[in-house]
């Protein structure tokens, strides 16, 4: 059994990381068209969390069978001599007071716990256990980099046709649990085959696979780096000018200011970074020309890219959200209180104060939905629950920000040797520097967006950056 182990712990991350890419899909197709119920459609919902359960069970099943005897205090004394160790001890304090405010301040209950966990901080512990099962299990040294890549490249072709389906044959999704009569914002039946730029309609907007265009940008936003120092930086020109042209046209697809202006901001950095002795040449010939052309193509299609809730939605709901923030600093607005996780609990509740003060705010914005929005990630950490919660919440990220920063001057140094350079800690280190790239701007775009909720972008990715940090430091 243990020689099949590492095969099986292989097998297992490989169906997480597909698995989050069809989930929405497959969800779909499961309740709206094959109308499944029961445990088959449980565990459509749920498989995730379990192969996540799984994981946990494997990490302190080697650490029990590694550290033997005194297993506690070998694996405390492994564990203090990394400074992952600062990340673990904010992690905990962030579930303890959260855990204390939930079920004795709160008292909304262990379920209303678990989901707030779900929301707020099980992409941390992801992080944790991609360090953990390379650390302390038997994982053979899989290049689960080089395999990812390949995720990556079929989602791009995918993803190209799936936005051409979308103008020529939208109907086609009908067979796999889609609507057309559906549109965004709608809460019920089945989910939106096509968005739009404004509700129902002018422009198609791409969601791929993913439930939302924001979602779907998202995740190009998290792995481009990722991918141009993984995939790229190795390629030759032409292969790098259509790479880059492919995600330059899915980012595109989605219709997004907020994605574009991320993507060429990443993009500059990147070239950068690659091409650091070509710089001069590269703002002459790329930059300005391709800025010029930005600005005329937003000047130009403005009726696309001025939408009206994106426009005045977005800054009405925030100052809601920071109003409710003030009214209540240290007392808190309880737990479960802000979208996505709100409209699970307001959806037809009854005699529910919070859901009241929902509705009392959608109703002066003329919003018809269940639940509220703060457009904000940090604001909604805070109205879960205050100050005492948001303090290790921001120190876990600020962390994963931080620790990751030297790389970069790390990298620099590296680079300015030029030919003395050693190409193999380089390669590493630019790997380590995507990802970094990567969560900066998704926590950058979590100031006017949800960008840490959906499981399909944030646990894949904490997965991936977890197996490589673990990977590049297992000799601490």
């Amino acid at each position: 059994m243990k020689k099949k182990f590492p095969v099986i712990l292989e097998r297992l991350i490989k169906i997480f990381f597909i698995g989050l890419l069809v989930q929405f899909f497959l969800q779909t197709f499961v309740t709206y068209k094959l109308w499944l119920e029961g445990w088959i459609r449980q565990v459509i919902w749920l498989w995730k969390e379990i192969i996540i359960l799984l994981f946990i069970l494997f990490v302190w099943a080697w650490i029990w069978e590694y550290c033997k005897e005194k297993w506690w205090h070998n694996f405390y004394q492994h564990l203090r001599n990394n400074s992952i160790f600062h990340f673990c001890c904010f992690f905990l304090a962030a579930c303890v007071i959260s855990f204390v405010l939930a079920l004795f301040v709160q008292k909304v209950g262990l379920w209303t716990y678990i989901l707030t966990v779900k929301y707020d901080l099980l992409w941390f512990l992801i992080f944790l256990l991609g360090v953990g099962l390379v650390w302390y299990t038997p994982l053979k040294d899989i290049k689960f980099d080089t395999w990812y890549q390949n995720v990556l490249k079929y989602t791009v072709y995918w993803g190209i046709l799936w936005w051409l389906m979308l103008y020529l044959v939208p109907w086609t999704l009908r067979l796999f649990g889609y609507s057309r009569e559906s549109f965004e914002w709608t809460i019920w039946g089945n989910p939106p085959a096509v968005y739009y730029t404004e509700i129902n309609r002018w422009l198609i907007r791409n969601q791929f696979l993913f439930e939302r265009p924001i979602s779907f940008w998202f995740f190009l936003i998290a792995f481009w780096p990722v991918f141009a120092f993984w995939y790229l930086r190795k390629q030759t020109r032409k292969y790098q000018i259509f790479w880059t042209i492919a995600f330059w046209f899915l980012i595109f697809s989605t219709l997004s200011r907020a994605a574009m202006g991320v993507w060429l901001l990443e993009t500059v950095i990147i070239l950068l970074l690659v091409y650091w002795k070509y710089v001069k040449k590269i703002i002459i010939y790329w930059w300005i020309p391709a800025l010029i052309v930005c600005l005329a193509g937003l000047w130009v299609f403005r009726w696309v890219f001025m939408r009206t809730h994106s426009n005045t939605g977005h800054i009405v709901l925030l100052e809601e959200g920071v109003k409710l923030w003030l009214s209540k600093p240290f007392t808190w607005w309880w737990a479960w209180y802000s979208w996505p996780a709100s409209h699970q609990l307001c959806y037809n509740a009854e005699n529910n104060p919070r859901c009241d003060k929902i509705k009392e705010i959608n109703s002066k914005y003329e919003i018809s939905t269940y639940w509220y929005n703060p457009e904000n990630q940090y604001v909604q950490v805070f109205m879960e629950y205050g100050f005492l919660w948001l303090i290790p919440w921001l120190a876990c990220f600020i962390w994963l920000i931080y620790a990751w920063l030297s790389v970069g001057k790390e990298l620099l140094e590296e680079l300015k040797k030029w030919k003395k350079a050693d190409q193999k800690k380089i390669s590493q280190l630019y790997i380590i520097f995507g990802f970094w790239l990567g969560l900066l701007w998704l926590g950058i775009e979590g100031l006017v967006l949800h960008s840490f909720v959906d499981r399909m972008i944030v646990y894949p990715f904490m997965l991936l950056y977890g197996l490589v940090r673990g990977r590049n430091q297992k000799g601490e």
